[in-house]
């Protein structure tokens, strides 16, 4: 900072401060009033060229460094102990202010910044758990669904007699197992693995697993019949039940 001697103002507007400053707390806000007027504009002027310029209107600036510095009890106290103008401690002083209130608001940027980028990060964690969470509600919930539709389209086959064709669904769709399989653990087909068939085994082989895909679609009809019933009993609208079902066995496959 560079220091300059007093005398380089009028002698009657430094000495009227000083004199204000000896009238007690009235006369101290008089001279705070009278420098705030008197350099309002020359301040500024200063401060358009200051780095806070970027985070802060000049009139701003200005108008803190008043309401942060001069307007204290012992600024003007120490710009008398100084040994510099006024104009020159004033500018030293808005200069520093300025500066504190660009750290201030860098600092503010950077804690912006990384609640910004926690906040993110906890939005997409929350994000995926809510979406898992919802992934295995509806899993379960249409493996319930599946299950009492099972359950209902089982009771009525058994009760008409038709077991063997649920049998024959369950193996096939349920536990993935090949009609040729099933159809020999019926005992409608020669055993798996023999090396040696007649004309009349294997034509008899392909009847049997043939009659067990018309079965296994028949039940398959009356399952998705049943998965629909269940779906409109749930609350689904008719108009959508057809593609609840479709999302119902998609989720069953994932």
């Amino acid at each position: 900072m560079h220091r300059e001697s007093h005398s380089q103002f009028p002698s009657t507007h430094a000495t009227w401060i000083v004199e204000s400053l000896a009238n007690g707390e009235r006369g101290l806000q008089l001279a705070q009033l009278h420098v705030m007027e008197r350099y309002r504009d020359a301040l500024i002027a200063y401060a358009t060229a200051l780095p806070a310029r970027a985070v802060a209107e000049p009139a701003e600036l200005v108008s803190g460094f008043f309401t942060r510095r001069v307007a204290t009890e012992g600024f003007l106290t120490a710009w008398r102990a100084s040994g510099l103008s006024l104009r020159r401690y004033l500018m030293n002083g808005l200069s520093l202010d300025a500066r504190t209130v660009l750290r201030s608001e860098r600092r503010e940027a950077e804690r912006r910044r990384r609640f910004a980028t926690e906040e993110a990060a906890e939005a997409r964690e929350r994000a995926r758990r809510e979406a898992d969470a919802e992934a295995a509600f509806e899993g379960a919930w249409a493996r319930a669904v599946v299950g009492e539709a099972c359950e209902r389209v089982r009771a009525e086959l058994v009760a008409a007699g038709d077991a063997n064709a649920w049998e024959a669904f369950e193996a096939h769709v349920m536990r993935g197992e090949p009609y040729a399989r099933i159809a020999a653990a019926r005992g409608g087909a020669g055993a798996a693995g023999e090396e040696t068939r007649t004309a009349e085994k294997l034509a008899a082989e392909k009847l049997a697993v043939e009659k067990l895909a018309v079965e296994v679609r028949r039940v398959g009809r009356r399952m998705r019949a049943a998965l629909r019933d269940t779906l409109a009993e749930e609350g689904i609208a008719p108009g959508e039940v057809e593609r609840e079902l479709r999302v119902v066995l998609a989720r069953l496959r994932a």
